[in-house]
């Protein structure tokens, strides 16, 4: 019998133990290299985010921003574990120089995700600002009104007592943060009659001024030529026929045609044909005070709409001079003299009309402006009134009456239609003809030679069961914050936006504080 090779069992059994130990060794190598691998792309990820000022204090930052130790290896390149104190101690010398709250050396955080966003902010702009007829009190404007800071702006009247440089939070009126990138000067500017404020959607104020009408203070003009550079001042029509000169003989101050006309850069008009009247320079476009802040209107409108119509009219006389028997400044505004001669007519047994003359009686209602004797019982005069009182009396008309001509921006020609009320209006009014459409939105007159014709057009046309008029739809299509705020948007971008910084997100602007 054969004896057993013992040296090739030998040889057998340290040969399956090599392989046992190489294999062990690859896998630990192939461990090592994955752990390595990860790490290493881990502090890559580190690497790129990490600050540049951290570097260039722990001094390991070359020339193209690469991260080294300060003692290098012969290649020049990192090691993992000198990148890991490197960071460390980069970290640490900030947390040194920092006067935050204490953290722990190996808690490196990240940069935050918006660190780029920061580093490429725009630096505060620098507004020129002190001019001498502002004065230097520290007060704070409330919105209608000033106050020594915000907390005294309410003056136990609540929210509606604090707006402007201040908002109502947690029932306090405390300082508003969405004014801080405004003018310093904004906000004492507008206490000035002629100067208008603009807010985006979001009632956030934006650097832009509207100047409304003729300047009234003697430095007014001084004091827009000190800002025009840093605030963005455009002209609107909301007074009289301005910016051309008064077509009313009681108002005083009369001007160059084009002293107005052509110093802003821009301006929100009503005219037929603006071209006629502004140099090319200055930019323009059809638009008015009344084409804005209908919202209160059009809710009023829509929970009155089952109110019955006891009236055919309501005409609004502004706040009329009542003692003088509305001989005056609001009287010929408002055209109260053809008023007067269109009463003989609608008062006359052919038509029997019924309205409402509003501020035709004096406040303490013990005096009225005179009408047709033919009118009594037919017509009711009332005092001045609030703007939901002026609203109910509206709601149970058939119609809204505008006889007036020198009137740029007349507000209860949009409030009528916004509470689904058609117009009879005055072809030749300087502002507001554009919302007239007629068979739409209402009727025409020229004078007293058509008056009689639209008269009957309209009494026929909501004296009846159907009503062709739609004015609701009208001016919710075309007017209000939304539609016309978003076209003052698009003028103001289109022509200066590289004057404006306005807030994230506006949408809208729209004149505001009239």
């Amino acid at each position: 019998m054969q004896k057993p090779n013992l040296l090739s069992r030998r040889s057998l059994r340290y040969s399956s133990k090599s392989t046992r130990i190489n294999v062990k060794l690859i896998f630990a190598i192939f461990s090592i290299l994955i752990v390595n691998c990860l790490y290493f792309f881990g502090l890559l990820k580190y690497q790129s985010k990490i600050s540049a000022s951290d570097a260039v204090a722990a001094d390991n930052l070359n020339d193209n921003g690469q991260l080294f130790v300060k003692h290098q290896p012969r290649n020049g390149k990192i090691s993992s574990s000198d990148a890991l104190a490197n960071a460390i101690k980069s970290y640490n010398l900030r947390n040194e120089r920092a006067d935050s709250v204490e953290q722990s050396p190996l808690e490196i955080p990240l940069p935050s995700e918006d660190a780029d966003e920061q580093s490429d902010a725009k630096p505060p702009r620098q507004f020129k600002t002190g001019f001498p007829g502002l004065g230097s009190d520290v007060s704070v404007s409330c919105g209608g009104h000033s106050a020594p800071n915000c907390a005294e702006c309410p003056q136990g009247n609540g929210r509606g007592w604090c707006n402007g440089e201040c908002i109502w939070k947690s029932d306090a009126c405390v300082s508003n943060p969405k004014t801080a990138h405004l003018h310093p000067d904004y906000f004492k500017i507008i206490e000035r009659y002629a100067f208008q404020p603009v807010m985006n959607q979001n009632s956030e104020y934006v650097n832009i001024i509207m100047v409304r009408a003729p300047f009234r203070g003697k430095d007014d003009e001084a004091l827009y030529q000190f800002y025009k550079d840093d605030i963005l001042f455009l002209g609107i029509s909301s007074f009289e026929s301005y910016p051309l000169n008064s077509c009313n003989p009681h108002s005083g101050g009369k001007h160059q045609p084009d002293y107005y006309l052509k110093m802003f850069p821009g301006f929100l008009h009503m005219m037929h044909e603006p071209e006629k009247h502004f140099p090319k320079e200055v930019k323009t476009v059809l638009m008015s005070q009344s084409d804005f802040m209908l919202d209160d209107a059009i809710r009023f409108g829509e929970s009155h709409r089952n109110d019955e119509k006891i009236y055919d009219f309501v005409y609004s006389g502004g706040d009329q001079e009542v003692e003088k028997d509305c001989v005056g400044w609001a009287s010929h505004n408002k055209n109260f003299s053809f008023v007067r001669e269109a009463l003989e007519i609608m008062c006359s047994p052919k038509y029997n009309v019924t309205g409402v003359l509003v501020a035709n009686k004096n406040k303490a209602g013990t005096k009225a402006c005179t009408i047709p004797k033919s009118c009594e019982g037919k017509i009711v005069q009332t005092s001045f009134l609030d703007q939901s009182k002026f609203f109910g009396y509206l709601a149970k008309a058939r119609w809204a009456f505008l006889p007036q001509i020198c009137d740029a921006s007349p507000r209860v020609s949009t409030q009528a239609l916004s509470m689904n009320i058609p117009l009879l209006m005055n072809k030749n009014i300087l502002g507001g003809w554009k919302y007239l459409v007629p068979g739409e939105t209402g009727e025409f007159f020229h004078d007293q030679s058509d008056f009689e014709i639209s008269l009957r057009k309209i009494l026929d046309n909501t004296r009846g069961k159907t009503n062709p008029y739609k004015p609701l739809d009208f001016v919710t299509k075309n007017y209000g914050n939304v539609n016309s705020g978003k076209r003052l948007l698009d003028f103001v971008k289109d022509h200066f936006g590289e004057r404006l910084d306005l807030p994230v997100g506006t949408t809208a602007l729209s004149p505001t504080g009239a």
